[in-house]
């Protein structure tokens, strides 16, 4: 189910300005993909990013932050449907949804932090399982109910998961094709992932923060690593 935009956009904005890069789409079969928030050792999972059965990896320019990193492939127009994340479950709790959200454009709108505006063409996302009921609330507004199966991904198990979901690609295409072909959506800022636990709490890659629910539907408090799993923080 896609959540809506402009509940989403901000929280993006605030957070992922990436370091400049160097390259551009220049060729109508050139895509590039940009990944930030890459897992660290004590995250609760693992990604590889597909595109169809090929992972993708970095191109190997330098970047200051090293968990972010930019591909530049070949591809067609319908690109985004063989985009996926191999997601791997390595905590010792069950996950019971994951959402996939990344905004696309004509360019890498991320190499040049001068823009005052971004200029983004729109959004895709994935959801798997059904999102606990404290994070149905965004700034302070219901977002639609659960419709999705209930999901879980024990610890150890992993799955792949498509950036856009396939059911809802062709209305995006439609929306895109209204201003332009297709063809235009060269660039994506991609796979900001959040995943819920069995246990409520909440994980999301971009900064590698845990939360738990707050007393307020829809707000989150944010904990450390340590209470997350539930271990006594060695003192330093």
């Amino acid at each position: 189910m896609r959540i809506p935009m402009v509940l989403l956009i901000p929280i993006l904005l605030a957070s992922c300005r990436a370091p400049s890069l160097a390259q551009s789409a220049s060729a109508t079969n050139t895509k590039i993909l940009f990944i930030q928030g890459f897992p660290l050792a004590n995250d609760p999972v693992r990604i590889k990013v597909m595109d169809g059965a090929t992972e993708l990896k970095s191109d190997g320019r330098a970047l200051s932050n090293r968990l972010a990193w930019e591909t530049t492939f070949n591809a067609g127009d319908d690109w985004i449907t063989d985009l996926s994340f191999v997601v791997k479950n390595v905590s010792a709790k069950k996950i019971t949804c994951i959402i996939i959200f990344s905004v696309l454009g004509e360019t890498p709108f991320w190499q040049d932090e001068s823009q005052s505006k971004i200029p983004l063409l729109g959004f895709i996302q994935n959801r798997l399982g059904q999102r606990p009921e404290h994070a149905r609330y965004a700034s302070g507004r219901a977002l639609p109910p659960n419709t999705d199966p209930p999901f879980d991904l024990a610890p150890g198990e992993e799955l792949t998961m498509s950036m856009e979901s396939p059911n809802d690609y062709s209305e995006f295409k439609a929306h895109i094709e209204r201003d332009r072909p297709i063809s235009k959506v060269t660039a994506i800022d991609g796979g900001i992932v959040t995943v819920f636990f069995d246990d409520s709490t909440r994980w999301i890659s971009i900064n590698h923060s845990y939360s738990r629910p707050a007393e307020q539907p829809g707000e989150w408090t944010k904990i450390s690593y340590e209470e997350w799993a539930g271990k006594q923080k060695t003192s330093e």
